[in-house]
């Protein structure tokens, strides 16, 4: 079944800091941008590609900072929250060994492609839901309350 419904921002989804924000923003134009893709008629490996490297950007990028903000906040759910980082970072080492296992396959096709950019679209949207909705909150609640 492909989620064809696009993810839209709205001000439920604030941590209340700026840069974290625009960072989960970047990540819904990706979601989105996978779903363009994925419904269009030309998948191509440029964009699995693409997507392989936003992943690695926003791990470098995000996480780091995200943490760093609530080690600065004594967040008290910090490990945990850098445990479900981990899972996404792991998440992140099997899509590219799986990516590059297809690649050398011999059988790579648009069909391979457009599953894994799907596998992806999957991943990113779970994630969404249930991290940035669910237990980025948290932690936008506890600094927000002292």
């Amino acid at each position: 079944m492909k989620l064809d419904k696009k993810v839209e921002w709205d001000s439920s989804m604030s941590v209340g800091e700026k840069n974290i924000d625009a960072q989960h923003k970047k990540l819904i134009g990706q979601i989105n941008r996978l779903i363009d893709v994925i419904s269009s008629l030309s998948v191509e490996i440029g964009h699995v590609h693409q997507s392989g490297q936003f992943l690695y950007d926003y791990i470098k990028e995000h996480f780091a900072y995200e943490e760093k903000y609530m080690e600065e906040h004594n967040f008290p759910g910090l490990e945990k929250h850098k445990e479900i980082h981990q899972d996404f970072i792991q998440f992140y080492k099997n899509f590219k060994a799986e990516l590059k296992e297809e690649m050398s396959s011999g059988d790579f096709s648009s069909v391979e492609v457009e599953k894994i950019l799907e596998k992806i679209k999957k991943y990113l949207m779970d994630w969404f839901v249930n991290h940035i909705k669910g237990m980025d909150q948290e932690y936008a609640e506890y600094i927000r309350a002292h």
